[in-house]
């Protein structure tokens, strides 16, 4: 496809209102690059960026530790590296260029692509810019995080904006694919992610693990095909497509392979529409967009060793049920897991007062189901009833046998969901009568259930009889069918 002369924009607006975040983030680093105790904590094990360069100034981005491959224009690549010469990219995989001094930003506007045209239209539109402005509006509570970490990859800041198409900055949207979170990953593509799904949490919609993991994707998917346009298609249609693609047309130019259809119908849209958004949303002001300057939300995480009903946190220390709910939208419930470590996120301010509450003796971070014990019970079933395991049963009743439970004592069960009272299934119920008997003589309900391996009660239940029923013999009895 031909392409026309790209021009860029300057800064976003969104973005400019996040420089004032990006200016504290850089405090949270020491004079050495290493990460505070305090701030956000480093992604993976690899060699920490420095410190952010200032807003004006030219720099490289990289995935290699900084200082290993000299910085500025024209700057040599590193031999050793795989080098990948596609016209307009750099040879270095590692040496990611971005924001020329006299540029806003890293990535060609494709003024001519027909696509791209019709998206902006689309989002120029009298309800394309209310949808804007409330998608943008969505973004305060994780803002921060996205941008701090996005500096942290030195990756470009327009990748700020992807999840305005992927989830309108929703970390509960779901598509119909089944993705889910800010970044929309699929159940089988979190592997190597630190992201985990149980009955408890999905960490896809965990706003930092997913934003962590879907950046690394994408310095990964850039690395491997040296191109943004092709990491972005690689992030929609997956790496392995994307470059089977690249193969089979002998060139790495997104647009070409689009314009060929050698790439998904999707993939196709995906790129433009996300360069789109770009251009609208990083001159938000000129075209007339309203974008409320609400304060953007800073983040502390507390570790837990203790399962946590965020409703009784919320009351004890201050901070609303609301802002724990939107900090950790990963939970399934408002409790936190009940089995191993889990990191709470607070907003920073509240953090002090969270710590302190936790760190009371009497502090009680459950509600309890209080079950007496009859006869039948056994704390399997009782786990299984109240979705909670055995071993933490045990921990909250101490000397508790699970063989020998005394009829008449009362258990100690956490309220880790609503549940109503424990009432053991009647054996009736999990027994299928189909079978038929015609009483003889001398027959009674107690030698019938010995011959059919029931409770005299039950049986007498099922065929709508007291235990002390006289049956008289040519009755026809419903029994267990016997196989």
């Amino acid at each position: 496809m031909i392409r026309g002369p790209a021009r860029r924009v300057r800064v976003p607006g969104i973005l400019f209102r996040l420089a004032v975040f990006a200016a504290a983030a850089a405090s949270a680093f020491a004079s050495d690059g290493a990460p505070s105790s305090t701030a956000f904590p480093p992604p993976e094990k690899a060699s920490p960026p420095a410190a952010p360069a200032a807003r004006d100034s030219p720099r490289l981005l990289r995935s290699v530790p900084p200082g290993s491959v000299p910085e500025g224009p024209g700057a040599p690549t590193d031999p050793a590296s795989p080098g990948i010469a596609e016209p307009g990219y750099p040879a270095d995989p590692g040496a990611l260029t971005r924001r020329p001094p006299e540029d806003g930003l890293s990535l060609a506007l494709p003024w001519e692509n027909e696509r791209f045209r019709k998206f902006r239209e689309a989002y120029l539109s009298p309800g394309g810019r209310k949808w804007l402005e409330a998608v943008a509006a969505r973004s305060s509570p994780y803002a921060s995080y996205v941008y701090e970490r996005i500096r942290w990859y030195r990756l470009p800041e327009e990748l700020f904006f992807l999840p305005v198409i992927e989830s309108e900055w929703s970390p509960r949207a779901v598509s119909r694919s089944g993705a889910m979170g800010l970044w929309q990953f699929m159940r089988n593509s979190i592997a190597g992610y630190d992201m985990r799904i149980d009955d408890w949490v999905d960490e896809r919609r965990d706003f930092m693990k997913s934003t962590d993991a879907a950046l690394r994707k994408l310095r990964s998917n850039y690395e491997s095909l040296g191109s943004w346009e092709m990491a972005l298609a690689a992030y929609n249609a997956g790496l392995g497509a994307v470059s089977r693609a690249a193969a089979a047309a002998g060139t790495r130019d997104y647009w070409e392979l689009s314009a060929r259809g050698l790439l998904s119908a999707e993939a196709v849209n995906y790129v433009p529409k996300f360069l789109a958004a770009v251009s609208v949303l990083g001159r938000a002001g000129r075209y007339g967009l309203t974008i409320p300057e609400t304060a953007l939300e800073t983040w502390d995480r507390v570790d837990l060793d203790r399962p946590v009903d965020l409703a009784l946190l919320s009351e004890a220390s201050g901070v609303s049920l609301a802002v724990l709910r939107t900090g950790n939208p990963e939970l399934r419930y408002d409790v936190t897991p009940p089995e191993g470590r889990y990191a709470l996120k607070v907003p920073v301010g509240a953090a002090p007062a969270v710590r302190e509450v936790l760190a009371r003796p009497g502090f009680q971070a459950l509600r309890y189901y209080q079950h007496r014990i009859r006869s039948g019970d056994t704390l399997s079933a009782l786990a299984r009833h109240y979705e909670v395991s055995v071993p933490l049963i045990l921990r909250l009743n101490p000397g508790v046998r699970p063989e020998a439970l005394r009829i008449g004592s009362t258990l100690v069960i956490p309220a880790l969901k609503e549940k109503g009272p424990y009432a053991p299934a009647s054996p009736s119920e999990s027994l299928e009568f189909s079978g038929s008997y015609v009483v003889t003589k001398g027959d009674t309900l107690w030698s019938i259930s010995l011959r059919y391996g029931v409770q005299p009660e039950v049986l007498a239940e099922r065929n709508g009889l007291d235990i002390s029923s006289i049956i008289r013999e040519g009755m026809t009895l419903k029994v267990p069918k016997m196989e």
